[in-house]
């Protein structure tokens, strides 16, 4: 016997979807030391189709959006700051939706000793304490119930890397030769 708390998740082939849209991006770069990403899709996903031996039969249609953009600024020849942005806007399912979801990143890096050592400090799912980052709201809905779900995941995570490498990256390495010379065919 199950408590009437207690959800349980189906995942199943119930019909047909589609998605028509289209999808655009740029590589940018505004000045000699920064650079700048900006893409996105927009399409129309409509879905048909029925659970349960047909006692929920659903035919919904939305249009659904994100943006991805990255901004790379070089400060100097050792200290690169980076940040970036993903959004995925609200989509719908076959009984319910799922709200949009945001994540937002930023990181500073400073390498040392000839690009040896490197310094990285890293600020994940920027949140500033209001920004709804990292949370997503999955709701289902049907004649009979309604239920509402709010992950929230963590916000503003504060990451400070130091890695150290013990091979020369300037120096070419050097691979074995073949029988044919430098020109295989």
């Amino acid at each position: 016997m199950f408590a009437d708390t207690i959800l349980s998740r189906i995942f199943t082939n119930a019909g047909l979807t589609q998605r028509l849209g289209v999808e655009l991006a740029t590589d940018l770069k505004l000045t000699k030391s920064w650079k700048l990403y900006v893409g996105g899709t927009v399409y129309r996903f409509t879905q048909q189709g029925q659970l349960f031996q047909n006692e929920v039969i659903f035919d919904r249609a939305a249009w659904v959006y994100s943006v991805n953009a990255n901004s790379t600024v070089q400060l100097n020849p050792t200290l690169v700051w980076q940040a970036n942005i993903n959004y995925l806007s609200r989509r719908i399912t076959a009984q319910g939706e799922d709200s949009r979801f945001l994540i937002p990143n930023m990181s500073l890096k400073k390498s040392l000793m000839g690009n040896r050592l490197t310094i990285m400090a890293q600020w994940q799912n920027i949140g500033l304490g209001f920004l709804p980052t990292n949370e997503q709201r999955i709701t289902t809905y049907g004649k009979d119930f309604y239920t509402t779900t709010n992950y929230i995941q963590e916000k503003d995570i504060f990451l400070i890397n130091l890695s150290y490498s013990f091979r020369q990256l300037s120096k070419r390495a050097k691979l074995p030769g073949n029988d044919f010379g430098e020109k295989e065919f």
